[in-house]
This record gives structure tokens, sequence and C-alpha cells, in this order.
């Protein structure tokens, strides 16, 4: 079974003409377009529209709903449900994959924009491969006394990939606080 999540207000008609579902696939459409909730009802989706006017508004109530979907899933429904983004939003896109690796959830990403797609394929590569680059970069900065978020800032690179590298350097002792200021961080 497929739990499918479209954010229509990023991929329009396009992502709704792309949907691979069957009748006992639950598919929840996120748009406050007239044309598309008319859409979703021929379909039998459920069109979710009841969010607030405004920027990401959407994108926080697709995220808010998926956590409300996996807290309701027993842990062996969620070994035989895949849940599906359909987005080119990689904010987005991240959450959604974020929410179900912490509930243990099969997760998946439909991408309309190549553009988009290449890159986010290219990130988690990049980002898979070089998780030890990153743990090394972190430790050399600590050379001397140094706040987390001014490395961070420096590095460029998301708080949940930074914040993954730095928990690993800490629970292998390569890391710890200056006994000077609790803020800050050296190498062991």
């Amino acid at each position: 079974m497929k739990v499918l999540f479209v954010d229509a207000e990023n991929v329009g008609f396009k992502g709704l003409d792309a949907i691979d579902a069957n009748i006992i696939d639950k598919v929840f459409i996120f748009s406050k377009v007239d044309s598309i909730k008319l859409y979703s009802e021929q379909k039998l989706y459920i069109c979710l529209s009841d969010y607030p006017e405004g920027a990401n508004q959407a994108d926080f109530y697709i995220i808010s709903y998926l956590s409300r979907v996996l807290t309701t899933v027993s842990k062996n429904e969620k070994q035989a449900v895949e849940f599906i983004l359909y987005s080119d939003d990689l904010n987005l896109i991240n959450a959604f994959k974020f929410q179900c690796d912490l509930f243990g959830a099969k997760s998946s990403v439909e991408s309309f924009n190549q553009r988009e797609k290449t890159s986010n394929v290219v990130c988690n590569i990049v980002k898979e491969s070089n998780s030890d680059l990153l743990e090394t970069k972190i430790f050399n900065m600590l050379n001397e006394p140094r706040g987390m978020f001014e490395i961070q800032e420096s590095l460029n690179i998301p708080l949940q990939t930074f914040t993954k590298a730095v928990n690993t350097l800490v629970k292998s002792n390569k890391i710890c606080r200056s006994s000077n200021n609790a803020k800050h961080w050296l190498q062991c």
C-alpha cells in the first residue's frame, strides 16, 4: 500500500497527472485551488486545503499531516506502507524524508523539475559519501575552542547534516566542550 502526499501548490496539474495510485492507496492532495479540489474529488483523492494563506503554509501542513499519519500507523504497518511525496521543493523533500526516517517508515519522492531532481540526487550522494570528510573538517576547525553555530555557518551545510556529524564526533570522544566556556567545543 502507498500513502501519497502531493504538494499541488508546487507541482500543479503535472503532479496530479503523474500520480500512480490504485483504489487501496491513500492520496492526500494539498491545494487551495478550486480546479485541483474538483479534480481530486473526481479521482476520489482527499484534498486538504484548510491551512492558512502564506509562504510555506502547505509545506508545514504536509509535514504536520505526515507526522499525524506516522504516529497512527503501527510498526508492522510501517513496514508494509510506502510514503511518497510529489514535490520539487528540496526543503520539503528533506523534511519529509527526515520524518519518515525518524519513524522508521519507507519513503520516496517523485520530482518533476529535472534540475531539482538532479540536484537532490547529487546532494544525497555527496552527503552519504562525504560524511567522514565533514567530520574531519569539523574536527580540524576545533583545534581551538569555537562555537558550533559559527562552524555550521562557515561550512554552509544544513543543520541536520551538521548535527549528525557533530554527534558522531562526540560519541567517538574526538570533541568535547571547553572547560572555560560551555558554549564552545574543542578537540579532546
